[in-house]
């Protein structure tokens, strides 16, 4: 498959994601959009699409005027069908072009703590072989509503909303299965988290480094779902052939 991967911030990569994609013989385009003028593709240059995270808001269009070229962007692949994967930042984008809600979380929720999967969305082909639970990286201030037509992919302690799945190809997630340990340390210096205080969906810095080898967990997920998402695409390429 031809990914394309929309950056927000240069600390902010594809991370585990660019990895098992290079593994597996597949290519991944980078647009970051923090550069002086971005420029999107062409529709037929690429197959799947993979939006990333980042600390501003969906509704900072007033400070980062690409936002409003990115939403546009979307809303034209998800009308042309493309296999979409969006985290974080790019779950909220994707949830509100399909017409959902983005409005703060109760509480910001920052660390590891467990999500649940929904025994429903587990039976969703992108989730084959997902487990029920999973102690993942959080770290976000806003949420969004499940949109119309979506199935929620499951909730924890301090998030009712932790992702969805949209027809047979797209999905959202509100946590970061792609980071690594690395990458981490530069959300935590990023974030000038490291004198930041315990709150009740908060851990400190030293907690999140206590638990910075859980990330394997996220990677888990995220390998199993690429090798999912990637294995509807060829599905969908064989029946074309067949077609012609």
């Amino acid at each position: 498959m031809v990914w394309l991967c929309l950056q927000h911030l240069p600390d902010e990569g594809p991370g585990y994601a660019a990895d098992w994609l290079a593994v597996h013989g597949h290519s991944l385009t980078l647009v970051r959009l923090f550069e002086p003028e971005p420029a999107f593709p062409a529709l037929a240059d690429f197959d799947g699409l993979l939006i990333l995270g980042g600390a501003m808001s969906v509704r900072d269009e007033a400070r980062f005027p690409w936002l409003v070229e990115e939403k546009a962007f979307l809303r034209e692949t998800l009308r042309a069908g493309k296999i979409t994967l969006a985290i974080c930042l790019g779950a909220q984008l994707l949830a509100e072009a399909l017409g959902g809600e983005i409005r703060p979380n109760p509480e910001p929720e920052i660390g590891f703590w467990t999500v649940r999967f929904s025994a429903k969305a587990l039976t969703h082909p992108l989730l084959r072989g997902w487990p029920d639970k999973a102690a993942v990286l959080h770290w976000h201030f806003d949420t969004f509503t499940v949109p119309p037509g979506a199935l929620r992919v499951g909730m924890s302690a301090g998030c009712a909303a932790q992702g969805f799945v949209w027809g047979d190809g797209v999905i959202g997630l509100q946590f970061h299965p792609e980071m690594t340990e690395d990458m981490v340390e530069d959300l935590i210096a990023f974030e000038d988290h490291e004198t930041a205080e315990e709150q009740e969906f908060v851990q400190t810095a030293a907690q999140i480094r206590g638990k910075l080898k859980s990330v394997w967990k996220g990677r888990k997920l995220l390998e199993t779902l690429l090798e999912n998402m990637t294995a509807l695409h060829e599905g969908e390429a064989g029946s074309t052939l067949a077609a012609v």
